[in-house]
């Protein structure tokens, strides 16, 4: 199958900057467009037994995420010789956010890293890349797994 759209996420651990260097080789061998996502979450505020979105904090978190995520795609261009480089910052789930980028944007793979979280931690925190593998129906997922989740 031959990819158009390459969406990569990206958090900043070591699983995630696997993850890019195989979507970038993947994006140079295909002359596919690659955009790298970051997911963050929204700020909430605790009333009660409610959580409410603090929405003025949103700004103060998407900046820093921005800023990382322009650098990325810079050096990207720069180091690996791609021109069509992209980025998106998400608010929210970072599986779903995921997934609904891709399927809205027309990504037709979705590459993420995997830690290799122990059992007890996996069960307790979720793992995002198995929850992408599992709600995504219309888009191809690609795992590709850190050092330390090949111990695991």
């Amino acid at each position: 199958m031959v990819y158009s759209c390459i969406l990569v996420g990206y958090d900043g651990s070591e699983a995630s900057r696997l993850a890019i260097e195989k979507a970038v080789g993947l994006a140079r061998r295909l002359g596919a467009k690659l955009v790298i996502a970051t997911v963050v979450p929204p700020p909430t505020v605790f009333l009660g037994e409610l959580l409410i979105p603090e929405v003025t904090e949103l700004s103060e978190i998407e900046k820093p995420a921005r800023e990382r995520l322009g650098k990325l795609v810079k050096e990207i261009r720069e180091a690996a010789g791609l021109e069509n480089v992209e980025s998106a910052l998400l608010v929210g789930d970072p599986a779903e956010e995921l997934v609904n980028f891709a399927e809205a944007s027309g990504c037709d793979l979705i590459v993420v890293g995997r830690r290799g979280r122990g059992g007890l931690e996996r069960l307790i925190l979720g793992s995002v890349s198995s929850k992408i593998v599992s709600i995504s129906h219309c888009v191809d997922v690609l795992v590709v797994e850190s050092s330390s989740a090949k111990k695991n």
